[in-house]
């Protein structure tokens, strides 16, 4: 396979349109490959993990939407844009909300289909870039971090686990993507995996983990099955060829005393450990926090800059920031998008932090940690996005940047939800 020739991986049970597509990409000096089903495309997948999937909805053993689901489960980076003749609006917006790039009406015509190749290609590049740009070296001269950056680049090449601890928020998602930067598969990709979305299967993980580095965050709360068989996967050392990050924020020791952790789990991944210091320990760094936060929000979300007073800045300086780095950021968030002025000052802060404050407890008040999982989320995510609203007074656009989500998937949300704005 060529490097400098983007790989796209064409999924079509049609044999006729599939063969066209490929050999429309194949003129346009792209490096195709094509299944014809499901278990095909995932096989090609793990094997060769495609820059761009175009995707057919309907298909003999697995439909499109399922599969997509799959595919954004294993690297929530992939580019995948769907394919249909048989497509409505609904199964588009699902299609979105899921994580599809774009949708492609059949018949395809080749301006179409090269059109909306182009710009898929285009967008995954600007995103990459934006990416590069923001996921610099973590922020801050305070001598607990100018430590901690000492540490990641002596030990990012080392082919042992690393395992990454700190309180939730502290900014451990950053320090992973620094030591993947600095490591030996820094030219590979960063799969983050999950609890939920832990593949209980052996050659899955060693097919995604392949000279690309493996995130596994909340390393704690793995089931059972998942920390036995990446217990079997280190000791088999069938993850040599690969960069494994752990992170946690629960003391893992704790988890084993109280049976909730796997010991020899725990030796095999201890051996390299670094400490995320809570933001209360490094306060000094604030200031270059703030400013670090202006530009990544101003970039990725094109809000108006706006300068921070002296007077703003000794005022968070002064906060207790339980949540750290994160609580922070949404805060200058909730700032650039409501202030209005060029200047944010301490009186600007203050309500926000009220705000802040507010929603937390709120929102602890009002969940019920009885239910399940799933309805838990959806209760929390009515409770999150009313007090957007809230805070905005209604006004959805605005609700949309504080959450992170672009309009239109906001609005569908909201109408899952129940959530009537006028009401607001």
């Amino acid at each position: 396979m060529s490097n400098d020739k983007p790989l796209i991986l064409v999924v079509d049970d049609e044999p006729d349109i599939r063969e066209l597509i490929k050999d429309i990409l194949e003129d346009e000096n792209y490096e195709v490959r094509i299944a014809a089903d499901g278990q095909e495309a995932q096989q090609i997948f793990n094997e060769q993990q495609p820059d761009l999937i175009l995707l057919d909805i309907w298909m003999p053993d697995i439909d499109g939407i399922s599969l997509l689901k799959e595919f954004k489960q294993q690297n929530r980076n992939v580019t995948i844009v769907m394919m249909s003749g048989h497509g409505t609006i609904e199964t588009a917006v699902e299609a979105t909300r899921l994580g599809a790039s774009d949708f492609i009406e059949k018949p395809l015509s080749t301006a179409k289909l090269l059109r909306g190749v182009e710009q898929a290609l285009e967008n995954k590049a600007k995103q990459a870039n934006i990416q590069r740009e923001l996921a610099q070296v973590p922020v801050g001269k305070s001598h607990q971090i100018k430590l901690l950056r000492e540490q990641v680049e002596r030990v990012a090449k080392h082919e042992m686990p690393i395992l990454l601890v700190g309180e939730p928020g502290v900014g451990k998602h950053c320090f992973s993507h620094y030591l993947h930067s600095l490591g030996q598969f820094s030219g590979g990709k960063f799969i983050e995996l999950s609890p939920e979305s832990f593949p209980l299967d052996s050659l899955k993980i060693t097919s995604l983990a392949k000279n690309n580095c493996l995130y596994i965050h909340d390393l704690a709360l793995l089931s059972d099955e998942a920390q036995a068989l990446l217990l079997h996967l280190l000791e088999t050392h069938k993850l040599q060829q690969c960069q494994l990050i752990c992170a946690t924020q629960y003391s893992l020791q704790k988890a084993v005393d109280n049976g909730d952790f796997l010991e020899s789990l725990l030796y095999q991944l201890n051996s390299i450990t670094l400490v995320v210091p809570p933001l209360r320990d490094h306060i000094e760094d604030i200031p270059e926090l703030v400013h670090h936060f202006v530009d990544v929000q101003t970039t990725r979300s094109g809000l108006p800059y706006r300068r921070f007073t002296v007077a703003a800045q000794n005022r968070l300086r002064n906060h207790d920031w339980s949540g750290n780095i994160l609580e922070l950021k949404n805060v200058i968030q909730r700032l650039l998008v409501l202030g209005n002025g060029e200047d944010i000052d301490v009186t600007n802060v203050d309500l926000a932090l009220a705000s802040e404050a507010e929603a937390i407890e709120n929102g602890d008040e009002t969940i019920n940690f009885e239910l399940p999982l799933r309805e838990a989320r959806e209760q929390f995510e009515r409770i999150y996005l009313l007090r957007k609203l809230q805070e905005t007074d209604g006004n959805v656009g605005k609700a949309a940047k504080l959450a992170g989500m672009e309009r239109t998937h906001l609005y569908r949300k909201l109408r899952s939800l129940g959530i009537d704005t006028k009401q607001i």
